[in-house]
């Protein structure tokens, strides 16, 4: 047994209480009407269409019909043969003119567009469904409808094709026989393609899901992307190299110092103490200073670990004394050599200085419509970008798109040590690196390395790389 689950009337979007196509709904989604000059245009050029191909038989057969109507005999001139080419004339006109009406039909029937429409960007849609057109009800009756109209010359194609779309009470460019087939005409060229369904429907998902709102972000361990970017936790006491989180800092860029641990107060010593304290052992292999500050105390020379470990002897006990004898003092601590100061510290080179952002320009960028940009740092690009936790300073640059085929944060371009790279940051649409004319799609999270004459691709838009 095969059980069927009826599954109701497909829900139509868009349709207000009444059922009625809501045009706010479609401009939402971007779709623009058809402009009255390109729609009167489309029509005039496949009007032509049809007069070019029915000129030859009407001509011929004008001429004929003259011929008979002066005076000539019918059946002597069929004898003769001098129908035939007047009749084949007529003929193949008449089948060239129904070849293109019948293409027309399944055209407008199954991609919405025609010869005209797609030479000037329309495209027809169900004015309730937003998708392609019945063949039946859009298609057929349309076109019959603007055929009906020429029964009547000139007044009927003016007033049905030319005037009627602008009597629309819903001012969406409608005529009579758009109105009669339920079909919307639309322009495709500045506003939202309805046959591109991936669009579509990303268009219509967006409408529909609402936004949830965007939290404060939480404190990040993850190293700053930016070299000189200031450190958001560095734990004390700890080697840069094996904690997440501890970041490198060149002196003199505006970063703190750490501070050099204070030597150890003197511990009193018992006079009964055979022997010193004993200092702690440290590593006498030296250690190189770097660029951070770190908080191990530097090393003792081998004079001074031979000194701590030497047995003293231990001090003589002298014999009772008198009360105002006072007690040996016990021995002073020596105090903890500092750590090397700032002055110690090598200055850092002057490459790194030029590079810290704000400073030097490391790419110089060009939107499609004309923008230059110049990247200096960590920069983000897309309809509305927002930086992650931790990544610190960035450069936000907000990229107009009313198709909505650009991501909120769509991609990035990051400084490198020779260059700029750019990484897609898991974009609905996707980013891809054009270069000598091979486009190679960007994998999200992946980095590729620009050079000057790159375009990226990204949704609907483009960037050129002019310098790198």
């Amino acid at each position: 047994m095969i059980w069927e689950i009826d599954d109701g009337p497909r829900a139509v979007e868009g349709l207000d209480e009444h059922g009625r196509p809501d045009p706010a709904y479609a401009a939402a989604l971007g779709l623009i009407r058809a402009p009255y000059g390109r729609r009167v245009m489309a029509t005039i050029v496949e009007l032509m269409i049809f007069a070019v191909l029915a000129l030859p038989g009407t001509i011929v057969g004008t001429l004929t019909a003259l011929r008979i109507t002066g005076g000539e005999d019918p059946m002597r001139m069929l004898q003769a043969g001098e129908l035939l080419w007047p009749i084949a004339a007529v003929v193949i006109s008449q089948a060239l003119v129904m070849i293109f009406t019948i293409v027309q039909l399944v055209l407008l029937g199954r991609k919405g567009v025609t010869v005209g429409k797609a030479m000037f960007g329309l495209r027809s849609i169900n004015v309730r469904t937003l998708e392609q057109p019945r063949f039946w009800r859009g298609a057929v009756v349309r076109y019959l409808l603007m055929y009906a109209s020429f029964l009547v010359p000139i007044i009927g194609p003016v007033l049905v094709i030319a005037l009627s779309p602008l009597f629309d009470p819903e001012r969406r460019g409608r005529g009579w026989p758009d109105m009669a087939a339920a079909m919307w005409l639309v322009d495709v060229r500045r506003g939202l393609n309805p046959y591109d369904t991936k669009r579509m429907r990303i268009a219509r998902k967006t409408l529909t899901t609402p936004e949830h709102e965007e939290k404060a972000p939480l404190p990040s361990l993850a190293t700053p992307v930016d070299r000189d970017a200031p450190a958001e936790y560095v734990p004390s006491g700890r080697l840069s190299g094996g904690v997440i989180g501890a970041h490198r800092m060149s002196v003199g860029t505006g970063a703190s110092e750490a501070p050099a641990p204070a030597p150890a107060a003197p511990s009193p010593v018992s006079p009964l103490a055979a022997t010193p304290a004993v200092p702690a052992f440290a590593p006498s292999v030296p250690v190189a200073p770097t660029e951070m500050v770190d908080a191990v105390p530097p090393p003792l020379s081998p004079g001074q670990l031979l000194d701590s470990f030497a047995v003293q002897p231990a001090p003589h006990t002298p014999p009772a004394s008198p009360p105002n004898v006072e007690a040996p003092s016990a021995p002073t601590a020596s105090p903890a050599p500092a750590s090397p100061t700032a002055e110690q510290i090598p200055p850092p080179s002057a490459s790194a200085v030029e590079d810290r952002p704000g400073i030097a320009v490391r790419a110089v960028v060009v939107l499609d419509d004309g923008e230059r940009i110049d990247v200096r740092g960590a920069t983000l690009f897309g309809r509305a970008p927002a930086p992650v936790a931790g990544e610190g300073a960035v450069q936000l640059i907000q990229v107009a798109d009313d198709t909505r085929s650009v991501s909120k944060t769509h991609f990035a371009i990051l400084p490198a040590r020779r260059g700029v790279i750019v990484v897609d940051r898991g974009s609905t649409n996707g980013s891809s690196l054009v270069r000598g004319g091979v486009e190679t799609p960007l994998a999200a999270g992946d980095p590729a390395a620009l050079q000057a004459g790159d375009i990226v691709r990204f949704g609907d838009r483009t960037l050129s790389v002019e310098r790198a």
